[in-house]
C-alpha cells in the first residue's frame, strides 16, 4: 500500500492509501482514515444540500462510545432509492474504510509528499541578492 491523494470529483482531495496493482479501468480502491472518512461525509452532506439528497451519494459517521471505549459506525447511502441502499462500511485491519470502492471512480492525483518538520531556506539563484 502507498499513500496517495484520491478524488472522485475533480473538487475534493483526500489523503488515502491504495495498492497499485488494485486497479479497474484506471481507478483505484483507496482506503481511508476515520478522520479522512469524517471529512467526506461532511462534503458529501454538504453536496447533497447543495444539489439535492435525491442526486448525491452521502456517508455519515456516527460516534460513540461502548463499555467506555470510542467506536464508529460509517453509513453509505447511495442509489436513487436511499432507504434501500443503505451499507455499513467495515473498516479493514488497519481501521481503514473503502468508502465508495470502484464505483465512485477515484483516481489518484498525486503521491502525498511527508510534511517536513522545519523547512530549509533554500540558497537564492546567483542572479538573486540573498535577502
Amino acid at each position: 500500500m502507498i499513500e496517495v491523494l484520491v478524488s472522485c470529483n475533480d473538487t475534493q482531495r483526500y489523503p488515502a492509501l491504495i495498492d497499485p496493482d488494485e486497479q479497474r479501468d484506471g481507478f483505484v480502491k483507496p482506503w481511508f482514515d476515520l478522520e479522512t472518512v469524517q471529512r467526506i461525509a461532511a462534503d458529501t452532506q454538504d453536496d447533497a444540500a447543495r444539489f439535492s439528497h435525491g442526486s448525491v451519494d452521502t456517508v455519515h459517521v456516527l460516534t460513540g462510545r461502548v463499555d467506555g471505549q470510542e467506536h464508529a459506525v460509517v453509513l453509505y447511502l447511495g442509489g436513487e432509492k436511499h432507504q434501500e441502499a443503505v451499507e455499513i462500511c467495515q473498516p479493514n485491519e488497519d481501521g481503514r474504510y473503502a468508502i465508495g470502492g470502484f464505483e465512485w471512480c477515484w483516481y489518484q492525483v498525486a503521491p502525498v509528499i511527508p510534511r517536513q518538520s522545519k523547512r530549509e531556506q533554500l540558497p537564492p539563484f546567483p542572479e538573486q541578492r540573498a535577502v
